[in-house]
């Protein structure tokens, strides 16, 4: 293999590393992003150095991309470079974006913690409500089980007093009958007694 031969693979392979670079958006060398929106607009004007070998890239407003393929350089630059910083800069954009997107995970996990603690207080503020309520409403039952109790309790002691007052009226009414009764009679026998007791003394007095 010729030195020739070998130099224009050498080339062709420059080339392709240069057409590499150039569609890598992430490589970032003097004034490409300018070329780039001159050459959508149309006012790009390319020209060639055969002494150089050299490709330039140049608008109206001067911006110039020059590319080397000889050389394997883009702006001066070797492509390998260049390639491999547009690798390092797409990882690091790659692992910029997972870390924006963990953190954005990370804070919607907090929010969501958040949120389910709120949710989680407000549903033990609410059965705590709910408890006060019952336990409330027992009490007030309780209460009214109590006075109900006590009002049953009340009200057979009136009645038991009631009924026990009852007989003893009766009782006395009934006695004091009897007594009257038996006033009757011993007065009627007291009389007759008395009566009898005095002629029996007059009599005995004239003997």
């Amino acid at each position: 293999m010729s030195n020739e031969t070998a130099s224009m693979r050498e080339i062709q392979h420059n080339r392709q590393l240069i057409i590499q670079a150039l569609n890598k958006n992430t490589t970032n060398f003097s004034n490409y992003s300018k070329i780039s929106e001159s050459l959508k607009e149309g006012n790009l004007k390319l020209t060639l150095n055969p002494l150089t070998d050299e490709f330039l890239f140049q608008d109206s407003k001067n911006h110039t991309v020059c590319i080397n393929p000889t050389k394997g350089t883009l702006n001066e630059k070797p492509i390998d470079e260049l390639l491999l910083k547009a690798d390092v800069e797409k990882k690091a954009d790659k692992e910029y974006v997972i870390e924006k997107v963990q953190e954005e995970h990370d804070r919607a996990d907090a929010t969501y913690a958040t949120k389910e603690d709120v949710e989680k207080k407000a549903d033990k503020t609410y059965v705590n409500d709910e408890l006060a309520c019952v336990a409330s409403a027992l009490v007030k039952k309780a209460d009214k089980e109590y006075v109900d109790e006590k009002d049953n309790e009340i009200i057979e002691r009136v009645e038991w007093y009631h009924e026990r007052t009852t007989k003893i009226l009766k009782t006395k009414a009934d006695t004091g009958w009897v007594s009257g009764c038996l006033d009757l009679k011993a007065d009627k026998n007291h009389t007759h007694t008395i009566a009898n007791i005095t002629n029996l003394q007059e009599t005995l007095n004239r003997k």
